[in-house]
């Protein structure tokens, strides 16, 4: 048994004393060094790192995606209003210029009454057709050139062919429908008549003649 009171006993106990301490803190240490190079810790960490990345710009994408949304709906709504004012503003401005044509065509007719003569109604509407045509021109529609041209199926729709003694092959012999356009835009092709290959009549000037 150990004599407490021998200094040398002492000195041996306090050597195990710190030798047990010492072992003690170098498992500890040697416990955290191999927790900080487990693989799988590092791989576990980076993982939950990578969803917390994921999560965040998923949200962030979702935000954007919603608020691209809105925009496009706005976007929509105000061209959808803008197109409705420019027609109603485009009406305002037409409508003007022909509504004297339909008082005149109502003076017309009260004019031609049940003993009016064919001349004065045929002068009423007229009247009403050359107001009409000014009407047009003053928002710049022009009418297509047709009878006596050369056929142009840029501008004309033929109808049908008939021989003439009159006029050249593929010349323009008649009119069903007046054509128009705005500009160079066409708003609507002429439906004619075209003089078949039968015809006998003269090119109409500035042509060489050929068909059309």
């Amino acid at each position: 048994m150990t004599n407490a009171k021998d200094p040398a006993a002492k000195d041996d106990l306090h050597d195990e004393i710190n030798r047990a301490m010492a072992e003690a803190e170098a498992a500890v240490t040697g416990m955290g060094g191999d927790a900080a190079d487990d693989p799988a810790a590092d791989t576990a960490t980076g993982l939950a790192a990578a969803v917390v990345e994921l999560e965040t710009e998923l949200q962030a994408t979702k935000d954007r995606w919603l608020r691209a949304v809105a925009d496009l709906e706005n976007f929509k709504k105000r061209v959808r209003r803008e197109v409705e004012e420019a027609q109603t503003q485009a009406v305002q401005k037409l409508l003007p210029s022909f509504l004297p044509t339909m008082d005149n065509l109502e003076r017309a007719l009260e004019v031609a009454g049940p003993n009016a003569s064919l001349d004065q109604l045929l002068r009423g509407i007229t009247m009403v057709r050359d107001e009409f045509m000014n009407a047009l021109r003053k928002h710049g529609i022009e009418p297509v050139r047709s009878i006596g041209t050369v056929f142009d199926p840029a501008v004309h729709d033929a109808l049908q062919q008939v021989d003439s003694p009159d006029h050249a092959p593929g010349v323009v012999v008649r009119e069903f429908e007046r054509g128009y356009r705005l500009g160079e835009r066409l708003l609507r092709p002429a439906r004619v008549v075209i003089a078949g290959p039968g015809s006998t009549g003269a090119p109409p000037a500035g042509t060489d003649g050929s068909e059309a």
